[in-house]
């Protein structure tokens, strides 16, 4: 395993704050990283650690290069701009050094306050010391790098005059040099190419400023985005980095400097300048992204020849960020940057560093074109890694590095404190440990003792050390911090920032698309770390520290992960740091039964405590004074670091000795009498607004979900007209909040929250009332939600501070507020019947927050439930609330569900085109979709209501489905006909079928492995594996002898193994590696003993453990028994009798289970006996722990173990909860469940009955996947409620549906007919619906094909058997508005004649073609007679239509040719071959259609004809052509020909066949656009569903347009254009081939056994 780094790098944030930030409650700065401390004693076996893991420090060595190189020395003389300058320091951007050949980096070196581009640098200002020049270029990799310098006017002595310019000025003027600065160096100028290899800056004091403020800036332009990403790091010599004490350091600098007249650039470097203080704040969001590494002065500098002065102290030079590398240099302020010899011990070092990060920093792309990458992925994870562009943390749903947190306890750590535990023994032993087993160390203490601050000193101390860390801040004050999965992640998002091999695990993950962002935290664990990390070969100690543990929601859960830590060989190395509770303390006692676990007790340390008086404590007088104070507040604060913090504050505003001893008297002890004293403080403001604001700020601080920013509060509390918000804090909140380093406001400790929120209240006494509190908060959300400006603000991309959390929050609020006050039922129904509440939608969609949709649909649900319960109350506002809120529930589910990807596209489509789309009962429509019917109308169906059916998987006749799983981002159908099995490959988000893959035999049991990317399907004969995205078929394997069935197939990832468990108890298994081993291996042979002597039986079914350890078998007569298989022991039998009442034999009788699985996590079996009885069983135990009479046939288990959902023979299908059995869902619908499966997020279901499939999405499952996820301890009307309370209705029916096979419309009118698969023919109008019943056959034969005459007035239908009708339509001469229809011929063709393929009738609709695949028959509609003609062998697969402008003309369309035929007589006049030919592809085996062919036949030909579409008025045809590739993916082309091209051959070209048709590819952009190809409509266009479900339309080109046949015309697709999008369960499997568009732009599609038709004004036009 190869570490990149030893610390992960974080997204930057993509907000940053420009207010200050007030030095209350900041303590000193951050300067561990710059000491130079000596390692425990056994500091050896930190070495060997070290030595495992790729140093990032600076090299020990330094070898001077003997050879001899070709290098360019460049001495150039700068053209002074701007100001006069020195012809020996040139101004701007100028290069030095260029290396011989290619670069492999640009090193840029920026001097500092009143240095120079050149003296800067140079020992004794001499420039034969120029050491960027005079010694880099002899160094060893180095001189592989060019070097330049940037020079600016810092000049402020004397007659330099004054200089306006400012930090931000001299940024902007480096960034633009980096852009657009030429090579002087060169005879001709050339420009520089900044960005084009790795950029690594040294600069000096000032200059370093420069270059972060440059840095900062060219990360919000676009036009140095290339530049800006290939900054690689950052060396600094002692700059001013840090905030505290700035108006010391600063001055010092300014003394130096010798500053004669003042300038802008020296008054932003002022104490308590803003300036500096923004761009450190903005910096540190950007950094993670860097390598930085910080040099920083040890010796005083002379001032005036006489005064010696530090002029920056070690903090001030030091960033203190994660990853930063540190080092003191024995030296000046001048001296860091000015080297006598390349010998000189500073030079050293820092050419090390740049030797360093010269090597490590030639990243991927910037390789030459022969690098190579160090990992390499199987072959079939290639192309989606290549492709992927999400980051970790977008995948992973983490949207906040745990660096802020870090940053904030680290901020408030004291240089000196917390060393103790480098030299304490227990953690010296978990540091040091070089075994490959885990270990884990418990570091606990009490409240307020200081344990997260000594967390981020562990962490830094580790940083430094150069090991892999990784970490994270359980925090209470954030929900989301609170939440193991958040936790998980987080880890999961480091480690695959650091650990090259587990990234690339997780990339594979990311293409089997396991949604990880709402998994429960079992299911992240599983995934991520015990299926993923700990089968990671890995020698090297990955350290992990979790702080706060205690502030978790479930901290005893979290305890018990690490008990399975013992299942990996992989090193880890965790610490956890939290108060020491019961719960927590037992949770440690059983995880150190299997893992190495010791504890470590922090309390208050002494001399912390005697450290952080010392440097904090501002108080004036002498020693044995100052020693007396600290003795009186060490000895009140009790092991309490937040009292002594807050004392050292109240000490430090005193005056006068007086005041000291005053204040200490009145400091009372301890926190609960601390608080007291500051919620006085907060009391006794005398200003009644003064004091209702920083009650107000009290509030939002303790009952907002998470932090806020100031800019969040400020707007929360705009109504108040807050100036300036921390100096309000400090002088309204009493000390209880502060402002962190990272703009967040918060309380200062958890416990203020708990004293705050306390339940016990003196009366008078300052407290927030949780319930008030939230409605305050609730209505400020809505406030903002309402605002009328809202949806202008996000179109311009400049929301409001708060817009973010109110969107996520406001429901929040509403359910933990006065959820019965009727003024907060109000404000909540006035928002869901306005249109603010599209714009909340608008919001969510554009931030891609779904969740907050998902999540407020649950809590409506919960108000829901508690207006039904208030069905006494006489208030009116009561039963008006209950039906929106209900309403809008159930909407906010759908509009995700049903919407969700156009959503993400295109957010504002909310407002004008999902509102029609959605039911007319639903408050969507009903406020919102009925006034934009006169753009978009949609009629046809009959359910006015949501229903829960998203897809339909429909077979063709003849096929049979049997089972049906899920294979990551897909979805798996096992089809059988006859003795062949198909495996029908379905897109899990759009249901569109992507493959199918054929095993030439029947096929028992298909499973694929947890990434899906695997398919094993065991056959009669063979096994085989396939790789499920190409569809090819990765290895071949003989079944065993006597080809036993099987009954359970799992992949073993660690093993790469396929094991198989048999009917004969046996357990085989074989490699699925390529060079694995190709032949079974017996891994356990089950001898099952008998209860009473008696043979026992062969299984009925077997089930194999998560692990592959265990296997459970079910019987007939016998009890379930479950053995471990290494070696084969039995562990347990568990007997499930049958019910008195449902015995039909003997007495005795035991239950036959017929199914069995595992439960995911707890190693409990689950099973299913004859009689439908569900059972759940611990093996270890006698009896099951829970029985539920179910009259299931069939159940699966979700991928977290928390749902079992089961099917039955009448079409039931019942979710039930696993904890208690309890029936969360049931829905009733047709023909019975055979199989069932949770999909991988377990928000769906996926059943097979037969003939076909359905994919259902109940709204309770959406919502039950949300809260597992956002359930909090602290909302305890949550963890007390029944989760059946997630679905306000939980029984649904499913009406039975008849399959659509046949749709067509009128070319001149607006009727349109369907035929179903039961023989039902219906007649319909646009706009009305049904209108009458054409047909309903008494033999149930599926009617086949439809078709209109041109002129409307005749329709044909064919059915299955081959009766064809021909009925006339015509209205009524009663009614105008309604139609009437009359039998006009009835004709049987006969099925030895062949199965009939089109009709079509005469453009004057005398005759009507019937076709076959081999004859014509022409019926005459006059006189009944019917002729035929057989085709001949080349024309058996023809697609056929009328000539749209030569009259009684055919045109038949083959993939090569196209053959003209009279209608007189049925024969061939002329054939026309396709210019540029096409070569028919063929195979000499193909795969049977069974979706799109009826008989299931073999297609000869692997090319198919998909749709001919004509239109009457214009010669333009497109025809589709589609060939299957060899992965069983079908490739499609679209010829557009016009038919007035037809011509005879030309003089011109010699050897040119007879006849030919010239024709247009549509070009790569529009065709791999188009899902389905509708029609021809108005103004020339071709109308098409595409892929993400849009109906678009392309302009044809224009006549007279010279293209070359067959040329692909790229720019031809200006004329594309979309119009609107179908919803997600829309054209969903077979339904789309059926879609199709009449010529006035009405779209018919088939939904449901209904039929839609949407008609859209635009496409009128």
């Amino acid at each position: 395993m190869k570490f990149k780094k030893p610390f992960s790098l974080r997204k930057k944030k993509t907000e940053t704050d420009s207010r200050d930030v007030p030095p209350d409650f900041r303590g000193r700065q951050d300067t561990a990283t710059s000491e130079n401390r000596s390692l425990p004693s056994t500091s050896t076996t930190v070495k060997q650690l070290q030595d495992k893991i790729p140093s990032t420090s600076v090299s020990p060595s330094h070898t001077k290069s003997t050879e001899t190189q070709n290098v360019t020395l460049v001495d150039t003389s700068a053209t002074p701009r701007g100001v006069e300058a020195s012809s020996k320091d040139p101004l701007g951007l100028k290069v030095v050094y260029r290396p011989a050949g290619q670069r492999r980096a640009d090193i840029i070196f920026v001097h500092g306050l009143g240095g120079s581009s050149r003296m800067t640098w140079s020992y004794q200002r001499n420039l034969e010391y120029f050491w960027p020049l005079k010694f880099l270029p002899s160094e060893p990799d180095i001189n592989e790098a060019r070097i330049l310098t940037f020079g600016y006017n810092a000049n402020f002595r004397p007659g330099s005059g004054k200089n306006k310019m400012s930090i931000l000025d001299f940024a902007k003027d480096l960034l633009f040099d980096l852009k657009h600065a030429q090579d002087e160096t060169v005879p001709e100028l050339e420009d520089l190419g900044m960005g084009e290899r790795p950029i690594i800056f040294t600069v000096h004091s000032m200059g370093g400023l420069i270059v972060k403020e440059a840095y900062v800036q060219g990360q919000n332009d676009p036009a140095y985005e290339p530049i800006i990403k290939a900054i690689s790091s950052i060396i600094f010599l002692s700059t001013p980095h840090r905030g505290t004490n700035l108006a010391e350091t600063l001055n010092r600098i300014l003394q130096v400097s010798f500053v004669a007249s003042p300038m802008q650039f020296i008054s932003e470097l002022a104490a308590g300048s803003q300036t500096l203080q923004k761009l450190n704040e903005q910096f540190r969001h950007a950094a993670p992204k860097l390598q930085i590494v910080s040099f920083y002065e040890t010796r005083p500098t002379t001032m005036l020849k006489k005064a010696q002065i530090m002029v920056l102290e070690k903090d001030s030079s030091v960033l203190g960020y994660p990853g930063e590398i540190s080092k003191p240099l024995d030296a000046d302020h001048h001296g860091v940057c000015k080297y006598a010899s390349p010998d000189d011990p500073s030079y050293v070092a820092v050419r090390n560093v740049l030797k360093t990060l010269i090597t490590k920093t030639l990243k991927p792309q910037f390789a030459d074109s022969g690098g190579h990458s160090d990992t390499k992925l199987p072959e079939r994870h290639l192309e989606a890694t290549s492709t992927s562009a999400v980051g970790f943390e977008e995948y992973l749903s983490i949207f906040e590095s745990p660096d802020a947190d870090y940053n904030f306890f680290r901020d408030r750590w004291t240089p000196g404190t917390c060393s103790w535990i480098e030299r304490n023994d227990a953690f010296g032993a978990w540091l040091e440990d070089i075994s490959q087993k885990p270990r884990v160390l418990w570091v606990n203490g009490n409240a307020a003792s200081g344990k997260s601050i000594l967390s981020s000193f562990i962490i830094n101390h580790l940083v430094q050390l150069g090991l892999p860390c990784q970490y994270f801040f359980m925090r209470f004050m954030s929900q989301e911090k609170r939440r193991i999965s958040t936790l998980l992640r987080s880890l999961a998002c480091q480690l695959a920032n650091s650990i090259p091999s587990y990234g690339d695990k997780l990339r594979q993950l990311e293409t089997a698309a396991a949604d990880l962002k709402t998994a429960e935290y079992r299911t992240i664990w599983q995934w991520l770390f015990r299926q993923t990390l700990f089968n990671l070969d890995c020698k090297c100690p990955v350290y992990w520290v979790i702080d706060g543990v205690d502030e978790a929601d479930r901290p005893a859960a979290l305890v018990r992960l690490l008990s399975e830590l013992d299942q990996t060989t992989i090193p880890l190395r965790v610490l956890v740091v939290s108060r020491k509770t019961h719960e927590i303390s037992s949770a440690f006692q059983k995880v150190a039964k299997q893992v190495n676990t010791d504890t470590l007790r922090a309390e208050g340390n002494v001399v912390d405590f005697q450290i952080y008086i010392d440097q904090e404590m501002d108080l004036a007088g002498d020693k044995a004074y100052r020693e007396e104070i600290s003795t009186k507040l060490l000895n009140r604060a009790n092991g309490n670091f937040l009292w002594l913090h807050l004392a050292v504050q109240r000490v430090n505003a005193c005056y006068t000795r007086l005041d000291v001893e005053k204040a200490l008297e009145e400091l009372p002890s301890g926190m609960e009498a601390l608080y007291q004293r500051m919620a006085a403080s907060v009391q006794s403001q005398q200003n009644t607004s003064d004091r209702n604001l920083g009650l107000s700020i009290l509030g939002w601080v303790t009952c907002a979900r998470r932090l806020l920013s100031v800019d969040e509060l400020g707007d929360a509390l705009e109504d108040d007209g807050v100036l300036e918000i921390h100096r309000t804090v400090g002088d309204l909140c009493g000390g209880f909040v502060a402002v962190d380093q990272e703009s967040k406001v918060a309380l200062t400790h958890e416990t203020a929250r708990e004293y705050l929120v306390r339940p016990e209240k003196d009366e008078g006494s300052l407290a927030i009332n949780p319930n008030a509190t939230n409605d305050m908060l609730l209505k400020r959300c809505i406030k903002r939600l309402t605002d009328t400006s809202l949806r202008s603000q996000i179109n311009r991309g400049q929301p409001p501070a708060l817009l973010g959390y109110a969107m996520t929050s406001w429901s929040h609020h509403l359910v933990l507020g006065s959820i019965s006050d009727p003024k907060i039922l109000k404000l909540v129904l006035n928002f869901l019947k306005s249109p603010h509440v599209l714009t909340w939608i608008h919001a969510a969609a554009k931030a891609r927050e779904f969740r907050a949709l998902v999540t407020a649909s649950r809590h409506l649900v919960e108000v829901a439930f508690k207006l039904q319960s208030m069905e006494n109350e006489e208030s009116s506002i009561h039963h008006q609330a209950a039906p929106v809120i209900e309403g809008w529930a159930t909407d906010f589910i759908k509009i995700v569900g049903k919407f969700g990807s156009n959503l993400r596209q295109q957010p504002d489509s909310i407002y004008k085109l999902i509102p029609p789309f959605c039911p007319e009962d639903s408050m969507v429509y009903q406020q919102f979709g009925r006034k934009e019917s006169r753009s978009l109308h949609i009629s046809g169906t009959t359910n006015t209501s949501w229903d829960d059916c998203l897809a339909r998987f429909s077979l063709a006749q003849g096929v049979v489905a049997s089972s049906v799983i899920t294979a990551g981002s897909r979805v798996a159908l096992l089809t059988v006909i006859r003795k062949l099995s198909q495996i029908i490959i379905y897109n899990a988000a759009t249901f569109e079928e992507q493959r199918r893959i054929t095993h030439h035999e029947r096929v028992l049991s298909i499973q694929s492995n947890k990434l899906g990317d695997l398919l094993v399907s065991y056959g009669y004969a063979t096994t085989k594996i396939w790789d499920v995205g190409t569809g090819e078929c990765l290895k071949t394997i003989k079944n065993p002898p006597k080809r036993p069935r099987p009954h359970s197939i799992m992949f073993n990832e660690k093993r790469k193994l396929v094991l198989v468990c048999f009917e004969d108890r046996s357990v085989r298994s074989f490699s699925f590696e390529d060079e694995g081993v190709e032949q079974w291996e017996l891994q356990a042979q089950i001898e099952e003993q008998s209860l009473d002597d008696s043979t026992v039986n062969l299984p009925t079914v077997s089930s194999i453990s998560p692990d592959g350890n265990m296997i459970a078998f079910g019987y007939r007569n016998h009890p379930v028994t479950v053995w471990e298989l290494e070696p084969s022991m039995l562990i347990g039998q568990c007997t499930i009798s049958l019910n008195a009442n449902d015995m039909t034999i003997q007495a005795n009788t035991r239950g036959e289970v017929f199914r069995l699985m595992w439960h995911p996590h707890s190693g409990e079996v689950i099973g299913l006996n004859q009689v439908g009885l569900l059972f759940i069983w611990d093996p270890y135990e006698e009896e099951a722990s829970a029985t539920v009479h179910t009259g299931a046939d069939t159940f699966t288990v979700s991928a977290d173990g928390s749902l079992i959902a089961t099917g039955d023979a009448v079409g039931a299908v019942k979710v039930y909860s696993t904890a208690d059995f309890a029936m969360l869902y049931q829905l009733a619908s047709q023909d019975s469940v055979f199989y069932i499966c949770f999909s991988t997020d377990s928000r769906r279901l996926y059943d097979i009955r037969g003939s076909y499939g359905n994919v259902w999405e109940p709204n309770t499952l959406v919502r039950l996947a949300d809260r597992s996820d956002h359930s909090s301890s602290s909302d305890s009307h949550i963890e007390t409620e029944s989760v059946s309370k997630m679905s306000l209705y939980s029984e649904h029916y499913f009406a039975r549906v008849d399959n659509i096979n046949a749709l067509s419309g009128q070319s001149v009118g607006p009727l349109y007919c369907y035929g179903t698969e039961d023989g039902v023919a219906l007649l319909c109008e646009a706009g009305r619906g049904k209108i009458l019943e054409l047909e309903r056959l008494t033999s149930y034969m599926p009617i086949e094909h439809i078709a209109w005459s041109e002129d409307g007035r005749l329709l044909a239908l064919v059915d299955l058997n081959g009766r064809l009708a021909v009925k006339r339509v015509t209205r009524s001469p009663k009614d105008s508005s309604s139609w009437q229809v009359t039998p006009h011929v009835d004709v049987v063709i006969s099925q030895e004649e062949g199965h009939i393929k089109q009709l079509i009738f005469h453009p004057a609709s005398k005759k009507l073609l019937v076709c076959t695949p081999a004859i014509l028959f022409s019926l005459d509609l006059e006189s009944r007679a019917l002729t035929e003609t057989k085709l001949e062998s080349s024309m058996l697969k023809l697609k056929w239509t009328n000539h749209p402008t030569v009259t009684d003309t055919l045109l038949g369309f083959g993939n090569t040719k196209v053959y003209v035929f009279s209608w007189a007589d049925l024969r061939a006049r002329e054939i026309h071959n396709y210019t540029p030919p096409r070569i028919a592809r063929s195979s000499t085996t193909s795969a049977p259609s069974l979706a799109h062919e009826r008989t299931g036949s073999f297609q000869k030909d692997s090319e198919m004809l998909g749709r001919l579409i004509s239109c009457t008025d214009s010669p333009h045809m497109l025809l589709e052509i589609s060939s299957s590739a060899a992965s069983g993916h079908l490739e499609t082309q679209y010829l557009l020909i016009d038919i007035d091209d037809m011509q005879r051959p030309l003089e011109d070209i010699p050897n040119q066949d007879p006849l030919f048709l010239p024709y247009t590819l549509i070009p790569p952009e529009v065709s791999t656009r188009i899902r389905e190809p509708l029609a021809f409509i108005s103004r020339r266009r071709l109308s098409f569903l595409d892929v993400d479900r849009w109906i678009c339309t392309w302009r044809l080109p224009v006549p007279g347009l010279p293209v070359s046949p067959g040329k692909k015309v790229s720019n031809l697709c200006i004329g594309m254009e979309q119009h609107y999008f179908l919803p997600g369960d829309w054209v969903t499997s077979n339904e789309t081939r059926l879609c199709t568009m009449t010529p006035d732009g009405t779209l018919l599609c088939p939904r449901n056994g209904d039929v839609a038709t949407v008609q859209a004004a635009k496409l009128r036009r």
